[in-house]
Formats: C-alpha cells, structure tokens, sequence
C-alpha cells in the first residue's frame, strides 16, 4: 500500500514507522504522489480530516492518527466511504497514568517546596495518601492503570464515574464503587483524576455548582481536557480554600499560555501537556495493523 503522511517531524517520527516499510511505499510530508494511488494517510495534529481533505484521496483505505483521541476526523464521513479509522487508544495509559501518580505523590506531599528550599521544616506538612477516598472520572485505559497503581497505598475507596460502564462492570474491582450523581462523587473525594474526552456531554463537567461541594482540601488532577472545568470558578475556590491543590496538563487558552491568576497561585501546578511524553509511548503511538 501507499502511505502518505500528512505531517512532518516531530509530529510524525518516520523512524518510528519502519515496521511498515517492508510492504508498504512512505511518503514523507513534503514528497510529491498521486492522490489517487493513496491508501493510507497518517496525521497527528495540526491536520483535521475532514470531507474536504478525504475527497482529495479518492481510493483511501485507512486514515490513521497518531495519537489516542478522534477528535480531528470526521467518523461519518469516513465511515460513509467505507474507510477505516485507526488510532492508539492504549499507547499512552502507562505514561499517562505514572504521571497522575507522580503528581499525587507531589501534591501530596508539597514536593516542589524543596525546589525553593523552604527553611521552616513545617511548610511541607501535608496528607498522606492511605485512607483517602479517591474519585476516578471515567474508568478505562489509562483509569484502570491509575486504579492499579493507586491501590497499593492502601486508599480507602475508589468512586468510580462513567456513564458508560454498569455497576457490574466497575463493582468487579476491588475497592470501587459506581456513583452517578456528580454532587456525591465531589463532596465526598479527597483525591479526583479526571481523563475525560472533550464531548457535549463532557463540557463543564465541573463547573459552578460542583465546585461549591468540594472539600476544602481536595487535591485535583486533570490531564484531560480543559473545557470540563470552569478555571474561573476553581481559581475562585483555589484561592478561597488554600489547601485545595489543582495539578493540570492542560488549560484553556492551549496554545498560549495559561491565565497568569492561575500560574501565581501557590497551590496550582502546571505542566506543558507532556502527559504522554514518554519514549515507550511515542513508539506505541506510531503503530497501525494494517491488513
């Protein structure tokens, strides 16, 4: 088959797809072909897939992204023309997950203090992790990998919510439990990880009237997406209610940095969305079973 790729590195690491050349002709981003002798394309990024860019590929087979997420690409149309949709919903749970992990031990324990070496011993009193209930939004991939991690350090219990998943499914693992009202799952979490997709259903999932329920000392972690939190509304509580702490991988104004009245708070960390900035998951992400 004939691959074209539609973004350049770093985005698309050629080097990763070797494993393809064998019976397949790459090519890279700047080489000309005949778009009709295409049937593979792969993006990343920066390239929507839409109607107009499949029309432009009239014998395509496969359109794949180098990444977890569908948003970029248009299902219907793709599906309407009989072209399969690939992507790597698995490559980045291990990483993803170790980052949460990273962060709650942080968190928890004020380890960025020692970076500024704070003199007085008790600033970094904090909580311990053992005997917190903690609340996992959306059980799969990278959640179970949290679940897995988080159990061995004996938390009390996991609320588990996920419209999609039943009692059963969530009850099977130890220490969880369904919840379906959000006002219960947030006025009763020491510890919430979100990892939701950015759909209708999912925007502003924390919002005004959930946020008025949280604890006072509730640690947040989002490595999802920024439109299920009104960052207004939690700089309001965060400043209010000074040990609460909020870690995130992601805001609002992605690209451009976030707001300066969340990078001044000193409970608010962020990272620049490196959640799934491994080596081991980069490679996984580069791989489609092409048949």
């Amino acid at each position: 088959m004939n691959i074209k790729l539609l973004e350049d590195y770093p985005e698309i690491k050629i080097e990763l797809l070797d494993y393809l050349k064998k019976w397949n002709k790459i090519y890279k981003f700047w080489e000309l072909c005949d778009n009709d002798k295409i049937d593979v394309i792969i993006i990343r990024t920066a390239v929507k897939i839409d109607r107009k860019l499949l029309w432009e590929y009239k014998n395509l087979k496969y359109a794949c992204r180098v990444w977890v997420w569908l948003d970029n690409i248009d299902l219907d149309e793709c599906e309407k023309r009989k072209i399969k949709v690939l992507n790597t919903p698995w490559a980045n749970a291990d990483s993803v997950a170790d980052l949460v992990i990273v962060w709650i031990l942080n968190l928890s324990r004020k380890l960025n203090y020692w970076y500024e070496w704070i003199e007085n011993r008790f600033a970094y009193m904090w909580n311990e992790i053992s005997w917190k209930t903690v609340s996992i939004v959306w059980f799969w991939n990278i959640w179970k990998k949290v679940y897995s991690r988080l159990k061995w350090f004996w938390v009390k219990q996991f609320l588990i919510y996920d419209p999609f998943l039943s009692v059963e499914d969530i009850e099977k693992f130890e220490l969880c439990k369904k919840i379906e009202d959000k006002k219960e799952l947030f006025k009763n979490s020491d510890i919430i990880s979100f990892h939701l997709p950015l759909l209708d259903s999912t925007k502003n999932f924390l919002w005004q009237k959930e946020i008025k329920v949280l604890k006072p000392d509730v640690t947040i972690v989002n490595t999802s997406r920024w439109g299920i939190i009104n960052e207004n509304k939690l700089i309001d509580f965060l400043i209010k209610y000074p040990n609460t702490y909020y870690f995130a991988d992601v805001w609002e104004e992605e690209p451009s940095d976030p707001k300066a009245e969340l990078l001044e708070l000193e409970n608010v960390l962020i990272t620049p969305h490196i959640w799934a900035m491994t080596f081991e998951a980069e490679e996984k992400m580069h791989y489609f079973e092409l048949k």
